[in-house]
């Protein structure tokens, strides 16, 4: 299957396992709506389709990770939602639609992105994993979530506007930020499917590179692109002086990182094999299409 094709089939069976959750869970007003909002307000679905992507690689079945992707989504959307937030981006629609802040105020919308990490965590505690499998995915997310991951990431992103970092500041800005979730989807769905070290390994330093390259693509994008392409505004890096790569590096230099980045990926996946990693594959050369 062509790589769009299946990212397009398996976002649309994520999709439809995410509306029978909100469906059943997140049914009433206030709080439980602005979470829903966030969730429902579209987006790749990126995430939870590299969990699936990353259990057939690893031998086993997609439709097993559909849990463990709809808790790390849940994890994306409580990012979304609080980077947003006029304390940190101030962005007044995402995704093309008002965001979460706008559409419920300041208050409900820092609450439904707290309420969307437990949520989460609820989400594996819950599953039908084996006992050791959600121990070791929830220490996982804890991990790649919390003051040394993802929140740590975005606390550094703010500290750093307007002020003059280093390469590998922003490096270190974009491994907590936008490549801990990447690798941590694949770490959940090859968890979910074997127990093999090196599989899960490998597959997890794959989904760190490709969130690598992603962060890179998405700053070059935000500075050559325009709003009604990215469904938010645009050129805001630059006014907000944010620590991007484009800003130290330039266009064409950070893409030539982006696709450093892209073949670190891909080579990840070697011990492995073709047949088996060949989706992955195909996945870390079509992203770099998003800039060239």
């Amino acid at each position: 299957m062509e790589i769009a094709s299946l990212l397009a089939a398996w976002k649309a069976e994520f999709d439809t396992f995410l509306e029978d959750y909100i469906n059943r869970a997140m049914a009433g007003p206030g709080l439980s709506q602005a979470c829903a909002y966030s969730l429902k307000a579209g987006g790749k679905r990126l995430r939870p389709v590299l969990a699936m992507m990353a259990a057939e690689a690893a031998g086993g079945r997609r439709r097993a990770t559909l849990d463990a992707g709809l808790a790390i989504e849940m994890i994306h959307t409580f990012s979304l939602i609080h980077d947003d937030l006029p304390a940190i981006d101030d962005d007044d629609t995402r995704r093309g639609v008002p965001t979460c802040h706008r559409a419920f105020g300041e208050a409900t919308a820092i609450l439904a992105g707290d309420a969307l990490i437990f949520q989460a965590f609820s989400v594996i505690c819950t599953s039908a994993y084996p006992l050791e499998v959600k121990i070791d995915l929830c220490s996982a997310m804890a991990e790649a979530c919390g003051a040394d991951g993802l929140v740590k990431g975005e606390y550094e992103d703010v500290a750093a506007e307007g002020a003059n970092p280093g390469i590998e500041s922003i490096e270190g800005i974009y491994e907590r930020k936008t490549a801990a979730l990447f690798g941590l989807s694949m770490y959940a769905g090859s968890r979910v499917a074997t127990d093999e070290r090196d599989v899960v390994a490998c597959l997890r330093r794959y989904g760190k590179h490709l969130g690598m390259a992603f962060q890179a693509m998405d700053d070059i994008l935000d500075a050559t692109s325009d709003a009604e392409t990215l469904g938010k505004a645009s050129r805001k890096d630059a006014s907000k002086g944010k620590a991007t790569l484009v800003r130290v590096m330039g266009v064409d230099a950070s893409r030539a990182w982006a696709e450093r980045q892209t073949a670190l990926a891909v080579e990840a996946l070697d011990g492995l094999g073709k047949t088996r990693t060949e989706a992955l594959r195909e996945l870390a050369r079509w992203q770099l299409e998003r800039v060239r």
